[in-house]
C-alpha cells in the first residue's frame, strides 16, 4: 500500500511544482544535504542497539512567501547498517516525502530560522533472519524538525537542520518502530528575482 502511495504521490507533487512555479511571487529552490543520523529502533518494546550513520538528501520546492516554504518532493537516504531489528539486521532506508516549513525566509534577512513537518513513505532494506536473504518493506513516515539558514548571496543559502523521523511496521509477525535523530548541513539554491 505504501509503495502505491509513493507512486501516486511522486507525479502529483511534480505537477504541483511545475504549475505553482509559474505563479507570481513564488520562488523555486533546490536543497542538498548531508550529515549524520542516530537510529532509535524499538522491536516489541525492546530498544535495539545501533550506532551513528550517514544521512544524505535532496529536495525541490517552492517559497510561496517570506513565511512559508514547501519541500514538494524530498528524497532522503540513511545508512542504518548494523541496527538489530530482532527479525534481522537493517541496511538502509530511502524515503520520499513532502515537507512544510514555517519560518522567516526573507531574502534580506541574514539568518532564517524555521520549523518543519514532513509526511511520506519509507523503504527499509534489511537482512531477514527467517529468509536468510535481503528483503525490503515500505512504511508510512512522519517527521518534525527545524533549522536555521544563513544567506550567502541572493540565491544561495547554507544552514544546519535537525529532524526527528519515525515509521512503524509489522514485519515477519514482529511490530517495531524505526525512528532517527538526524543533523544535516544544507546548501540551498534559490531561483526567481
Amino acid at each position: 500500500m505504501y509503495k502505491k502511495f509513493g507512486a501516486i504521490l511522486a507525479p502529483f507533487l511534480f505537477f504541483v511544482l511545475v504549475s505553482a512555479s509559474a505563479a507570481e511571487g513564488v520562488r523555486p529552490y533546490g536543497t542538498l544535504s548531508m550529515g549524520f543520523s542516530v537510529p532509535d529502533a524499538t522491536t516489541g518494546g525492546v530498544q535495539a542497539e545501533s550506532g551513528t550513520n550517514g544521512s544524505f538528501g535532496a529536495a525541490i520546492g517552492l517559497e510561496t512567501s517570506d513565511l512559508f516554504r514547501w519541500d514538494i518532493a524530498e528524497v532522503r537516504y540513511v545508512n542504518f547498517a548494523g541496527t538489530d531489528l530482532g527479525f534481522g539486521t537493517s541496511r538502509s532506508t530511502v524515503s520520499l516525502a513532502t515537507t512544510l516549513n514555517w519560518g522567516y525566509f526573507n531574502k534580506s534577512a541574514r539568518f532564517q530560522p524555521y520549523l518543519s513537518l514532513g509526511l511520506g513513505t519509507e523503504r527499509l532494506r534489511y537482512y531477514s533472519n527467517a529468509k536468510a536473504q535481503s528483503a525490503s518493506e515500505w512504511g508510512f513516515q512522519w517527521s518534525l524538525g527545524g533549522g536555521i539558514d544563513l544567506n550567502v548571496s541572493d540565491n544561495l543559502r547554507t544552514g544546519i537542520r535537525y529532524r526527528y523521523s519515525r515509521s512503524t511496521r509489522t514485519i515477519e509477525a514482529t511490530s517495531y518502530s524505526l525512528a532517527a535523530h538526524a543533523v544535516t548541513l544544507e546548501l540551498s539554491f534559490r531561483g526567481g528575482p
